[in-house]
């Protein structure tokens, strides 16, 4: 079974890459053989993926109400933090339902603030090949400020197997200790932290914290952490970085990220499963009992999980369907992400059995779905009973 450890990232010619890039699908770097990294575009307000501007737009303008600000760097869409590899060639502020806001943008040697409306390009504010850390505050009359980080052409200093290798330390103590997990003495380890150092590693406490905090029967509190996990790891492109988003993408049913994980893992046939209609089909691996499907910690769920979906390319039906029988009395299956996906596999599953009745019973729970509603819609309506 291939490792996190075949990804992209660990090829010589990504050597410092460490953080996604504004190039469309960072692929200029790579070998012929190295698996591609989907561009994906993340919503700045929630969790779900596009692989259009396009489509996040009009996700934007329809799920999140008429007022929202926006910045698009380089053609791109971005959330709170970007890395234009290539320079700065756009850098347009889009305000949808404010009338006016103030912006202050901040450079190494330089700052300017000006009052902007409407939809306008900044690019003309920052000298011409701007290199360094970027920042734009964007304050809105009536509404909270939003801050922007880009850093242009050069990336800081980033630690990255230093940091990996204190996160596993310390991920593993507090996960198997029944002490509160301590992000002071997280930073202790490592002394003085770099911008991105300290967003990476609270990005990682915050998803120790959280499963921490589940194992404690917080679910509530647990929630937000692990949002707050998902949003600061995002940008980041590393192995590690990579296994805690595909752990919190299955979580938050959030599957756009699971194109990150390795080609040949079994994370690989969830992105799968998830991302593509019930027809494609997938090349099963071999399975191992002894190694984890992450390099990181991961919930029982979501481990099980992740070893049935595989099974369902499987030529022996019997091995998913003794998997998905066991998922269905797991306690967490009554968690609403966890229905949806479970609604979906048991849909398939008896789709691709040739047994109508039981699909159409699973179809049912997904009709409204935002994401799956489609295809249950279909065959429910008998356009496809294949």
């Amino acid at each position: 079974m291939a490792d996190w450890k075949d990804s992209y990232e660990d090829n010589r010619e990504f050597h410092g890459q460490f953080l996604d890039s504004l190039v469309e699908g960072c692929g200029s770097r790579s070998k012929t053989d190295a698996p591609p990294v989907a561009p994906l575009r993340f919503c700045p307000l929630c969790h779900a993926a596009f692989i259009e501007d396009a489509l996040l737009s009009a996700h934007i303008q329809a799920v999140h109400g008429p007022q929202h600000i926006y910045l698009k760097v380089n053609g791109r869409i971005i959330r709170d933090l970007a890395w234009a590899e290539r320079g700065i060639s756009e850098l347009r502020l889009v305000l949808l339902g404010f009338q006016n806001a103030m912006v202050e943008i901040r450079g190494p040697h330089f700052r300017q603030s000006l009052s902007v409306s409407g939809d306008q390009n900044l690019k003309w504010l920052i000298p011409d090949r701007f290199e360094g850390e970027l920042s734009l505050r964007v304050s809105p009359a009536g509404a909270n400020d939003r801050q922007f980080t880009l850093y242009s052409w050069s990336l800081p200093e980033f630690r990255r197997d230093a940091l990996d290798d204190l996160i596993r330390e310390l991920s593993s103590k507090d996960l198997s200790e029944d002490g509160v997990p301590d992000i002071i003495r997280w930073r202790e380890r490592i002394g003085n932290l770099g911008i991105l150092e300290r967003r990476y590693l609270n990005g990682f406490f915050e998803y120790v914290l959280a499963f921490y905090l589940e194992s404690q029967q917080q679910s509530h509190k647990s929630k937000q952490h692990f949002e707050d996990a998902f949003g600061l790891l995002l940008p980041f492109r590393t192995n590690l970085a990579h296994s805690a988003q595909c752990v919190l993408g299955l979580r938050m049913n959030s599957f756009g990220v699971l194109s990150r994980a390795p080609r040949k893992s079994l994370v690989a046939a969830s992105d799968h499963f998830f991302n593509q209609p019930f027809s494609a089909d997938w090349a099963a691996v071999a399975q191992s009992e002894t190694v984890g499907p992450f390099m990181t910690y991961a919930d029982d769920f979501t481990i099980r999980l992740v070893h049935v979906v595989s099974n369902f390319y499987a030529s022996d039906s019997s091995i998913c369907k003794e998997g998905l029988s066991a998922l269905e009395f797991h306690p967490a299956a009554r968690e609403k992400n966890n229905e949806d996906k479970l609604a979906l596999l048991k849909a398939r599953f008896h789709r691709k059995a040739g047994r109508a009745l039981e699909a159409y019973a699973s179809y049912e729970l997904l009709r409204y779905h935002p994401q799956f509603g489609l295809e249950s819609e279909i065959y429910i309506h008998g356009k496809s009973r294949a």
